[in-house]
């Protein structure tokens, strides 16, 4: 995408875009979501198309925290998203196709941020498609995740919210790809902090996977993951791997059951799995 400077009377729209004038036409929509504050998760028409629209109001110390983060010239987090997606794409990973973000600079700091995607073909959530589908559906769907998240993990590309949330179904009636699954907000990855490494994004996972996956469907996806983490060169030992994961777990159903969240089996025990996996 072109790096691209646009002034108006409420500061620069400064960032990249796929096609010229695109972020000249986001500014009236930038101008209201700042001015009362929005965050915005919308389609909106922009340019004569249906666009998908992520937007950040910046209050007080997020506002310094990341202007201070742009003179230091690390991207903002929507900047970070829309590379993050693109990385993707290139690597033949089904996830939004990012057209456009930018930020609203005003007095040297960062006041709005945006990111613009091309929407999605038709599709559902993943956590609700597969609660909803046949034994069929269920083991292909899972099948699909164990060999994407596996690859992506092999790149050493960490999501940091893998979350079943994070993930749709749906195909693309425009590509002969068959594959059905998508990933979404990977504004966090691809850095793995300490203690957020492959083992927290499994533990993101597990979170709700442990509930809504049957016991062998869990065992198949595990089995699956670690098969295929071998065949790509970077074999992984789920002896000490799952624990981690299962540590991470457990403090993400405490994070949530403290929000008054969904809930979930606070423990999980992941020994069984290790086993199983062992003897592939």
């Amino acid at each position: 995408m072109k790096a691209v400077r646009v002034t108006t009377a409420d500061g620069t729209l400064v960032g990249h875009e796929e096609w010229p004038g695109l972020i000249a036409e986001l500014a009236h929509v930038v101008r209201a979501a700042e001015r009362d504050r929005l965050v915005l998760g919308c389609l909106r028409e922009l340019a004569n198309r249906r666009l998908w629209l992520k937007g950040d109001h910046l209050p007080g110390s997020a506002r310094w925290r990341y202007s201070l983060r742009r003179l230091a010239g690390l991207p903002l987090p929507r900047e970070r998203e829309a590379l993050n997606l693109q990385w993707l794409r290139e690597r033949l990973f089904r996830a939004p196709q990012p057209l456009a973000s930018c930020a609203l600079v005003r007095s040297g700091l960062v006041r709005y941020q945006i990111l613009v995607l091309a929407p999605l073909p038709e599709h559902r959530a993943f956590p609700d498609a597969f609660a909803a589908a046949s034994s069929l559906e269920r083991a292909r769907w899972i099948d699909e995740l164990a060999r994407e998240v596996a690859r992506l993990h092999a790149l050493h590309f960490v999501h940091r919210d893998l979350f079943l949330r994070n993930v749709v179904v749906g195909r693309d009636p425009a590509s002969t790809d068959e594959r059905e699954l998508c990933f979404l907000d990977a504004w966090h990855a691809p850095y793995a902090r300490p203690r957020r490494g492959v083992a927290y994004d499994l533990g993101c996972l597990l979170l709700d996977a442990v509930a809504l996956f049957s016991v062998d469907e869990l065992g198949r996806w595990i089995e699956l993951y670690a098969c295929e983490r071998d065949a790509q060169g970077a074999p992984i030992d789920l002896s000490k791997l799952l624990p981690k994961a299962a540590a991470h777990r457990s403090e993400l159903v405490s994070r949530r059951n403290a929000r008054g969240g969904a809930k979930v089996p606070q423990e999980w025990d992941w020994r069984p799995f290790a086993r199983a996996g062992s003897t592939r």
